[in-house]
Order: C-alpha cells, then structure tokens, then sequence
C-alpha cells in the first residue's frame, strides 16, 4: 500500500533529499576536529578552510531508494531518514577509502581528501564516518521505530557493509588477474555495488512493517538493478563521453580494469590478442583505442547492454511476482532508469 501524493520520482526525490543531508549533518555534528572538518569537506558543506560552500552532494540514489521503499510500503520517510542518512554515510566512507587505494586525485571536481590530509588520515576519516553511519542507526527509535525493526534494519546494514568490502577486496585483487571469469566478476559486483542498492531497499521496505515476501522482492529489486548499474557503469568507461563521466576517455582500459565487456572480450574469438594487450603496461602500450577496438570486435558493448536490460526486468519481475502493486512499479520502473541511464 503506497502513502505517496506524487507518481514523480523528481518530486520525491526534493522532498528526501533535504531531509537526509539535515539527518547527516546533525550525526556528524560541527566539532572544529581535522578529522570532522574533512568529512563535512567530502561530503560537499565545506571548504578546505572550513567555510561553508555548496558543492554538489551526487544524486544521493541510495537514501532515495530506502525512502521510496518505506513510502511505497505505508511507511513515512520522516521516520526512516536516519537509517537513509545512514546508508548515505557508509557510502561516502567507501569513497573516501576508494580515492586512497585507486589514488584518484579529484571527486566531484574537488581535491580529494588524502591528497591533503594523507593517506593515514583520509582512511582515520572514512573508518570515523563508517562508525558514525552505524551509530546513527540508533536515531530510528527517537523517531518511534521499534526496537526489533531497528536491529533488523541494522544487521540489514551490518550485512551489506561487509558484502561491500568483499566486493572491493575482489576488485583489487583482479588487478593483479587477467584469467577473471564473468562468475567471479559478477560476485564482485553484487559485493561492491549491488549490496548498497539491495540493502536500503530491503531496509526501508522493513521499516514500513512489510511482510517478508515483500521485503525479500524490494532486496532483490536493489539487488538487481544494483547489477544493472555496474554494467552500465563498465559501457561509461570505455564509450562514455568524459564530459559526462568526468574521466578520461576509455580511462578503464588504460587502467587496465577487469569489466564486464573486457572478460567478454577476453573470452571471444580474438581473447589473446587483448590479453596480450593488457598484460603490457608499458607507456608505448597506452593505445586506448586500439584496445576498444579489439572490445567492440568481440560484440561486448552490446553484450553488455543487453545484460543490464535483462537485470532490470528481472528487477521488475521480483516485484510484480511479490504483489507490489502496479503504482509502486511503475515508481521502481523509474529509478531503475535513472539508475541505469535508460529512457526505454
């Protein structure tokens, strides 16, 4: 049963958003501390100096996503936003960790942390935000959530917080790999990403008392669309225009990235000539073209593309098969192309 009054994704998503970033604030609070003063620096509130600024906060889907799930359910998203600040704050600790261990010197058009505080610090501060998003959690019962929903929600999190560290522990480790099979990649994905748009789904679907068939349907949803997203991620960094992606074109083949379409490619017809090409990472190797070249050879854009269209449908599936009803479908329709970056 749904409480919305809008069938429009944009509309709620301007009511959430303001909630979740005044949630987030007040749990991590204003404590002049470096290591706090970098968190509200990442997370777009201020500068380097510590003056406030209005820098981009990113789409935010992931708290958009847990309170969707506890609106379509008959919840009230005021009663879930500490648990959609919460996961919005373990989402940006797993950044900040990502810029050290892929030494990315820029997010968002910002210097990134550990390129001025350190790698130690900018670590300190992530492992800082990731106790704060938990502690967070706690907030759930001023706003009236039961306790067993509360610890529910949380193991829900605890659960997808270590599914995302195994997915990063299997991302780095591929970079040492050029034998990773579309099983193994696939596993990494539902870790590193997938696990963060299953979980608030599943959370926000059980804060809103839905029956556990139901919120089984809405982690599966996240789940699988989540896998979408990662596919659709892996096009963007070979074919993405950098104006939109913000890195350099075909940026994971120069890195030399296990994706979805490379392990394609490295199993068709001309596989060894492209696990020649990534073995050698010598400057005079850099022809990024060429290396997409010897991708779209082996039809792997389209592949690709086509796996994230199944994902979603079968998304859709999950929830229809559930009963969601036709309303809430059509609302999940849409954030699954926004996700995904699809109109049809």
């Amino acid at each position: 049963m749904t409480t919305l009054p809008t069938n429009r994704l944009d509309d709620l998503g301007a009511r959430y958003r303001p909630l979740v970033q005044q949630e987030m604030r007040a749990v991590i609070g204003d404590a002049p501390d470096g290591m706090y003063a970098w968190m509200r620096y990442h997370l777009g509130w201020e500068d380097r100096a510590g003056r406030p600024v209005t820098a981009s906060p990113g789409k935010m889907l992931r708290p958009l996503a847990l309170l969707l799930a506890t609106e379509l359910c008959g919840g009230r998203a005021e009663q879930s936003v500490s648990a959609a600040a919460a996961v919005e704050l373990i989402h940006n600790f797993s950044l900040l960790h990502d810029d050290v261990e892929d030494a990315s010197d820029t997010r968002r058009g910002r210097e990134t942390v550990w390129t001025f505080a350190g790698v130690a610090q900018a670590i300190n501060a992530g492992d800082g935000m990731f106790t704060l998003a938990h502690l967070g959690m706690y907030r759930l019962a001023a706003a009236g959530v039961g306790a067993d929903r509360m610890v529910a929600a949380s193991r829900e999190l605890h659960e997808a917080c270590l599914r995302l560290v195994e997915g990063q522990y299997l991302d780095i480790s591929f970079e040492q790999r050029s034998d990773v099979t579309l099983e193994e990649y696939l596993r990494m994905a539902e870790g590193k990403t997938a696990a963060m748009f299953a979980a608030p789904f599943a959370i926000g679907a059980l804060l809103a008392g839905a029956a556990p068939p139901v919120v089984d349907a809405y982690r599966e949803f996240g789940r699988r669309v989540g896998l979408a997203f990662q596919a659709v991620d892996d096009v963007l960094g070979i074919w993405g225009d950098p104006a939109v992606t913000g890195k350099p074109v075909g940026d994971d083949l120069a890195s030399r990235k296990m994706t979805y379409p490379v392990i394609v490619a490295l199993s068709g017809a001309g596989g060894e000539r492209l696990r020649a090409a990534y073995a050698d990472r010598s400057p005079s190797s850099a022809d990024v073209s060429a290396l997409r070249a010897l991708v779209e050879a082996a039809n792997a854009r389209a592949i690709t593309e086509e796996m994230a269209v199944v994902e979603e449908r079968a998304a859709l599936d999950a929830l229809r098969a559930a009963g969601v009803d036709e309303r809430a479908t059509g609302l999940c329709a849409e954030f699954a192309r926004i996700l995904v970056g699809r109109d049809s």
